[in-house]
């Protein structure tokens, strides 16, 4: 229970939004947090959670992950999540990118004042100590999260021939793939990391012991959220999967982009018409799960004898490109798969589209407590268009010297260069770089506070209130809207 005069918040979700709420949040003595995650306590991380190099052996699903499959129109893509305190920060790749300033000006030219790029920064710098650019203006330096960048020592050869190469067919090489004024070029992933090498999950870098010990915050795993408990249009509390009912006087959903529009819907809140096919009477009829946004892209697979090299995570070494040589569209980066225990080294050349057509959808599935059905967004209009930019930079590599050095050989030798290279490329598989943003906007389901419309004390807080996707990844997106959300509760 909360104190006397204290505001009892309850935080659904302690992933990577939802431990950086629990933190700020309980930083205000008025308030009273209690943080449910479905998943265990960081004691279930495993090597394949604090091992960069190991990050593809957790996507096997050797650490507590949720696998959602995605549908598209050639087939599925398998989304996982990390179902444990820190979530998805604790099974990502760890790239810690911001994407562009004209994305969030974007925002707030739609309306949402208060996120634009001049208004964001801030908080970006909040969360991170920079230990490459401490003294950068566009940087922060006491941050709970520690950043830096792989050294080439650490990078596999496969990385450091890619990156090689690029700079051997005229690339920039760039310092900082966070400084929009050094775009387009070749860089290096920052990543967060200990001093030790292990993974930093905002859990760990948020929740430390110290604010574990705060009387006014409460973490409980283990604990499953069925469903936001509604009285009229104010949400008063919620009911765990156990049948307990837990008091709050607001609530924050922060179980991902796929997740929290299911349990809003679970809870009456969402397309009428959708929930009356479950019987579930809508307390507000706002479209959500209906926009969801995806980085998706085909990949090129390749073999490589001899030893892997390099201590680092999956990805890297980063290009990031300009279809039309000034506007940043595209990212295109060696993937690894989990290193082979002999034999060659695969990995594939991942092309990722940094633009979304944002027609993708979640909905409840065959029962409201069932797997949601998710579909992916069609590929925008012009991502052939785009796309071809990419192939043509691989075809690029493929003749280099730095390639020839490396022994790489395609799994699927052909001319990247020619135009049925990337259909054929699809065809074997398109993937999402895990990147699902928009199906909880601010502007259609939230206002620029991230609180539900005509439901009062509900907010919702994670990767799925963006009103569009960044160009870039969204791990740090997430964090960024953590602490201004965090920012304007407490003020």
């Amino acid at each position: 229970m909360a104190g006397r005069g204290q505001r009892h918040i309850v935080i659904i979700g302690g992933g990577t939004a939802g431990s950086v709420l629990a933190a700020r949040l309980s930083e205000d003595e008025a308030k009273r947090v209690t943080l449910l995650e479905a998943g265990p306590d960081e004691t279930a991380y495993n090597a394949s959670v604090l091992e960069p190099a190991r990050a593809p052996e957790a996507w096997q699903g050797l650490c507590p992950v949720a696998t959602t499959m995605m549908r598209y129109e050639g087939g599925i893509i398998p989304i996982l999540q990390g179902r444990m305190l820190g979530g998805t920060s604790a099974a990502n790749g760890l790239a810690t990118l911001r994407g562009l300033p004209e994305d969030y000006d974007g925002w707030a030219a739609s309306g949402l004042a208060g996120w634009s790029w001049a208004d964001v920064i801030d908080n970006f710098k909040a969360a991170e100590t920079d230990l490459d650019f401490p003294d950068s203006p566009i940087h922060g330096a006491t941050g709970p999260l520690t950043v830096r960048r792989w050294t080439r020592g650490e990078m596999s050869r496969a990385q450091i021939a890619f990156q090689d190469a690029m700079t051997e067919i005229g690339e920039r090489a760039v310092s900082d793939i966070n400084d929009p004024s050094q775009l387009p070029g070749i860089g290096v992933f920052p990543v967060t990391i200990q001093d030790n090498g292990e993974r930093l999950t905002t859990s760990m870098a948020y929740l430390t012991s110290e604010v574990r010990q705060r009387e006014n915050l409460s973490i409980r795993t283990d604990s499953a959220v069925a469903r936001i408990q509604l009285e009229g249009n104010r949400a008063t509390g919620v009911v765990l999967e156990n049948g307990e009912e837990l008091a709050a006087d607001e609530v924050v959903v922060s179980i991902g982009a796929l997740w929290s529009p299911v349990l809003l819907m679970r809870s009456g809140i969402g397309p009428a018409a959708h929930l009356a096919e479950y019987g579930i009477r809508a307390v507000v009829d706002l479209p959500v799960g209906e926009s969801l946004h995806d980085h998706l892209g085909p990949t090129v697979p390749y073999r490589q004898e001899g030893l892997r090299g390099g201590i680092a995570g999956p990805a890297q070494s980063l290009y990031i490109g300009a279809s039309n040589g000034k506007d940043v569209d595209y990212h295109l980066f060696p993937i690894a798969a989990a290193p082979a225990a002999e034999g060659p080294t695969m990995f594939a050349m991942a092309a990722f589209l940094l633009r979304s057509s944002g027609q993708g959808s979640v909905r409840l599935g065959d029962a409201p407590d069932a797997e949601p059905i998710v579909t992916a967004p069609p590929l925008p209009d012009d991502g052939i268009d785009r796309l071809r930019h990419a192939f043509q930079r691989i075809a690029q590599w493929e003749k280099t010297e730095a390639f020839a050095q490396s022994g790489c050989v395609p799994v699927f030798p052909c001319d990247l260069s020619e135009e049925s290279a990337i259909p054929a490329a699809i065809a074997r598989g398109l993937t999402s770089y895990g990147h699902m943003t928009s199906t909880c906007p601010m502007g259609t389901v939230l206002d620029a506070d991230c609180r539900v419309l005509g439901i009062e004390g509900l907010r919702v807080v994670d990767a799925s209130v963006m009103p569009t996707i960044p160009s870039g990844n969204t791990y740090l997106g997430c964090v960024m809207i953590a602490e201004r959300v965090a920012r304007k509760m407490n003020a």
